[in-house]
């Protein structure tokens, strides 16, 4: 097992997964994806060690909030992505625990400033 902080990444598409997954990777991290809720309540029960959650909320029920809590309860940060950030997901997300928000397409750079930002807040807090 690496030392290297391990995210999990749940969304529907999979070649997107791999894309994020392999910048993440590229940055030092730890990634484990899931395509589906099913797939990511197995990841999380496997492991107690993850540090951030990145959620593409798009193509997800609402069982996907539900999942939110958790995270939040297990003190898990979470970045939410989607196509469209309405006023009444920002605030579903936010409510259960997530600390970011991005609205897709995302730039590169952007995510990995997000998630460097997470990362030193997470060090600053914990």
């Amino acid at each position: 097992m690496s030392d290297a902080a391990l995210i999990f990444a749940l969304g529907k598409q999979e070649r997107n997964l791999e894309l994020l997954a392999d910048l993440l990777k590229d940055g030092g991290y730890d990634v484990e994806i899931a395509t589906s809720i099913t797939e990511f309540d197995r990841l999380l029960e496997r492991r107690d060690d993850v540090t951030i959650a990145v959620l593409d909320v798009d193509g997800f029920t609402e069982d996907i909030w539900k999942r939110c809590k958790q995270l939040n309860d297990r003190d898990i940060s979470m970045l939410v992505l989607a196509a469209q950030i309405s006023p009444h997901m920002r605030q579903k997300a936010i409510s259960r625990g997530a600390q970011t928000l991005l609205e897709k397409p995302i730039e590169k750079a952007d995510l990995q400033a997000t998630i460097r930002g997470l990362m030193e807040y997470i060090r600053m807090n914990r």
